[in-house]
Formats: C-alpha cells, structure tokens, sequence
C-alpha cells in the first residue's frame, strides 16, 4: 500500500514578465495540472505582500499545494514535467516542501484532501495549514479585526517559516507554517493571547463558509539549486 504525500512548492519570480505570467498561473494552473498522474488535489495560489500576510498580495511568490498518491509521483513529476520545469525557469529561488499528514479537520473546495497517519516524534518539524473561505458579507468586519494578525507568528523563536497563501485575493486565505517542534506549535496555538483572540472571534462572527485545518510531519525540503533554474 502507497503512502500518501502532500508537497507544498513555494515560487519566488525573477523578473517583472515572470512575475505576471506566474499570476496568469493561479487560475489556469488548473488546465495542466488535473492531466497529472497520480495528482490527487491541487491549488494554485498567489501570495500575501510584506512578510506573507499584509492585505495586499505580492506579485513574485506564488505557491501549489499538491496531494500525491505516493511519493513516486511526486519525484516523478518534479524531476520531468514540462510545466513545472517551465516554471523552474522563470524563478529566482524555489523551495518544496515535502509533508505527511498527522490530523485534518474540515474541508477545502467541498473535499477532504489529506489521509491521517503519519506518526511525529520529538525531533519531527511540524508543518500547519489553516484555510478558509471568508463570506462575502463579512470581508471588511475580518480584515478590519484581525486580517493582519498573523504577522505575530513571527515574534515566535521556535517559528522556520510562514507564508500567507490564497485563491483569491481577501476571500480565500491560508496560512503554512514550519515550527522546530510540536511543542513550540502548541505553544503558539494555545498560549498565544493573539491567536486565542481570533479564535474567540470566528465563534463570535461566524466569518467562515469552509474552513479548514491540517497538521504535517515535515519529511524533507528540496532547495533547487541556482544552476537548475538559469
């Protein structure tokens, strides 16, 4: 039996022309994508400016997010596909992170994405993913109280990296973050005044139509090398 993988890819643009034929990507990503084998569910998604998170997005980093039947799948489309090699072409920097799901609540796009199973031990980086859809009629209310309250995930030591990621600009937001351990997550998702005060919030105002959260063992990352993206 084939273990799923989830690998999430982070796209970071050379130039002003790569720049605006990676934002033509988001939506038609889609037409080369669902010809993959072994693809099991993918988004294309454009990027926060500033550190990830500010309301307006950035216009150089682009992401996937790409759930895999096995891990053969995934080597073998990064090694040979002819879009992502494309895309390679056109990056200044590009990162793969490649995730085991532990737990997942919720749906994203109507499906539960991510088989659970993987196991974490104490030296196991942590990866979460939070997504949600926004209401239409709740958008100013959300950004007005808390849209940009993820930047206080970097004011945690323990945190590698985070990234705010989406579909669709202020509607469609997700967040990635890599932690150094379990217990520096917890720490964050139960300590943290800030992101108890968000919670609170979402119970209160009901600002979500879907809405997702998902918790990953980090297997490996793959940095591709600069001589691989001239």
């Amino acid at each position: 039996m084939t273990e799923q993988i989830t690998t999430v890819t982070i796209f970071k643009l050379k130039s002003i022309s790569s720049n605006f034929w990676a934002f033509k990507q988001v939506p038609l990503a889609i037409f080369r994508l669902k010809q993959v084998s072994g693809l099991t569910f993918f988004k294309s998604m454009g990027s926060g400016g500033g550190k990830g998170f500010d309301f307006m997005p950035s216009f150089s980093t682009y992401a996937w997010l790409l759930v895999w039947e096995s891990q053969k799948h995934a080597d073998d489309f990064y090694a040979s596909d002819s879009y992502f090699l494309k895309y390679q072409k056109k990056c200044l920097s590009l990162q793969t992170l490649y995730l085991k799901n532990i737990v997942s609540h919720g749906k994203w796009s109507g499906i539960s994405p991510f088989q659970q199973g993987a196991i974490m031990d104490d030296s196991s980086k942590i990866v979460v993913l939070t997504r949600a859809r926004i209401k239409w009629q709740r958008l100013w209310q959300f950004w007005n109280k808390v849209g940009r309250t993820a930047n206080e995930l970097y004011k945690f030591d323990e945190l590698e990296f985070a990234i705010g990621i989406g579909e669709l600009p202020f509607i469609q937001q997700a967040t990635i973050s890599i932690w150094r351990d379990f217990e520096a997550m917890k720490r964050y998702a139960y300590q943290d005044d800030t992101h108890k005060n968000v919670i609170k919030l979402t119970q209160k105002y009901q600002w979500y139509s879907e809405e997702l959260f998902a918790r990953f063992i980090l297997v490996s990352t793959v940095n591709y090398s600069r001589s691989s993206l001239n």
